[in-house]
Parts: structure tokens; sequence; C-alpha cells
């Protein structure tokens, strides 16, 4: 049972998040600053920092959870290869690992994640702290799979799936189209990369 103090601090870690997403999808990521955060959640920076650290880890607050996610599907596939382990969660939705599948994306959510994209494409800072936490990934995942050469190769399906889900926000395409090309890439790739590691079953 969650006791209040944790429920409290889960809280405040949210509203934290909610309101620097707001900030960042109104003003882009470069001009907010980390009191105005504090201010617009009524909190200290002080409690900021310690909640997250540096601002980059306010935009990019929910991938340390879609990597555990990753990594433990990885670790518990039985004798399922890593790779069809893995699936699932990189095609089954417009978010990496999310709740959300393709059929249950609506306007308000599509132009939500939109906004997301455009403001992350918009900022150096943030093109460079995804390209760097993607590539991050690769150690865990090759402890949980055993194998480094699978985890290069997974990762790299992971920066190709962002790019098409990114560019497809951007150009304006519908979920369809995203989900479309999504699958005819980003299914291919994992399809060679199925076949690539076949024998040793990662």
């Amino acid at each position: 049972m969650v006791g209040i103090r944790e429920r409290k601090r889960a809280e405040t870690r949210q509203r934290i998040s909610d309101c620097a997403t707001r900030l960042f999808e109104r003003r882009g990521f470069e001009s907010v600053t980390l009191a105005d955060v504090a201010a617009a959640a009524d909190v200290s920076v002080k409690t900021v920092v310690n909640y997250f650290g540096a601002k980059e880890e306010l935009f990019f607050d929910a991938e340390p959870a879609v990597l555990e996610q990753l990594v433990a599907t990885v670790a518990d596939r039985g004798t399922t290869s890593a790779t069809t382990a893995i699936r699932p969660l990189v095609v089954s939705g417009p978010i990496l690992a999310g709740p959300c599948s393709w059929g249950a994306v609506d306007e308000t959510i599509w132009a939500a994640m939109r906004t997301f994209a455009q403001c992350e494409r918009d900022s150096p800072t943030l093109t460079a702290r995804r390209a760097s936490l993607l590539q991050s990934w690769l150690t865990p995942l090759a402890e949980a799979s055993g194998s480094t050469a699978w985890a290069a190769a997974a990762t790299g399906v992971l920066i190709l799936r962002h790019s098409v889900v990114q560019d497809g926000l951007l150009a304006g395409r519908s979920p369809v189209g995203v989900r479309r090309r999504l699958n005819a890439t980003v299914g291919a790739a994992l399809d060679a990369l199925e076949r690539g590691f076949a024998e040793g079953r990662s």
C-alpha cells in the first residue's frame, strides 16, 4: 500500500512534469527555464532539480519507464527470441512501449503528439539528448539479451522507429498513414533482426 508521503511525492512529480510539458509546448524548450517550471508548479527550483535534475530530463521524464519495460520484456522472454518479445512494444502503438494502441488514437492525442514532436525537433538540445538517450540503452539491452550485437542492432531499430513516427507527425500524416509506414519500415527491420539472430535466439 502506498503511503501518504509517497503519494504526495508522486503527485508533486506529476504536477511538475505536467507544468513543464505545457510550458515547453507553448514557448519552446530553449526559452523555458527551471525557474519558470518551478513557478508554474508552485514549488522551488531546488524541488524541481531534486525530482528531475537537468531540464532535459523534464522533457524525457517518461523514457526511464520505457527502457525499464523493454529490458524487463527481453529479460523475461523465456524461450522466445528477444526480437519477438519486443515487437509488440515497438509497433503496436504510436508511443514506444506505451499503453495507447493505434486504435485508441484520437485527434486530441495525435495533436498533442505532434506538438511534442515539433518541440523536440525545434530544439538542438533535445535532438542531441534524444540521440544520446537511445544510445545509452545499448548496455542494459545487451545485459538483458546476453548479446551486445543484438542490442546494438535493436537500438538502431528503435532510432529508426523514432524517426518514422516523428517525421510522420511533423509531415501532417494521419495515424493510419504513420502506422502503415511504421509497419513497412520498422516491421521489415525487425524481420531482418529476427533472421540475423535466429540461431542464437536473441
